[in-house]
């Protein structure tokens, strides 16, 4: 009877994750060690005037608008783009809408970006 409870807890304690986090798990790896998978990244939405576009560096410049989402007021700010395609998509000047996630190095990376 010992065991059966046991082996209860321990199976509701790993299907919550480290802390107790819905938006965590744990999954074993081929080493046998448990490692944290963790949600996606939040994308979030800004408005603003592209000011300059770098396609060799891979980043395009927004003049935008207060970001509410990440608590940002309004600024001038460069923006890393992973597919440059949508580089393609723009011009300097453009009045844009634009997603962006944050990711684990601190970059910002635009992942759409439609001209109004």
């Amino acid at each position: 009877m010992k065991k059966a409870i046991l082996v209860t807890t321990s199976v509701v304690i790993m299907g919550m994750g480290a802390g107790g986090s819905p938006a965590s798990a744990i999954a074993a790896t081929s080493d046998s060690q448990p490692r944290m998978i963790l949600a996606a990244a939040q994308s979030h939405h800004g408005e603003g005037v592209v000011t300059a576009i770098d396609k060799k560096g891979k980043r395009i410049e927004f003049k935008h608008g207060p970001i509410k989402s990440i608590g940002w007021m309004g600024m001038q700010m460069y923006f890393n783009v992973d597919d440059t395609t949508l580089l393609d998509e723009v011009k300097v000047g453009d009045k844009v809408d634009f997603e962006f996630v944050p990711t684990n190095d601190k970059r910002f990376v635009v992942t759409d970006i439609e001209v109004k």
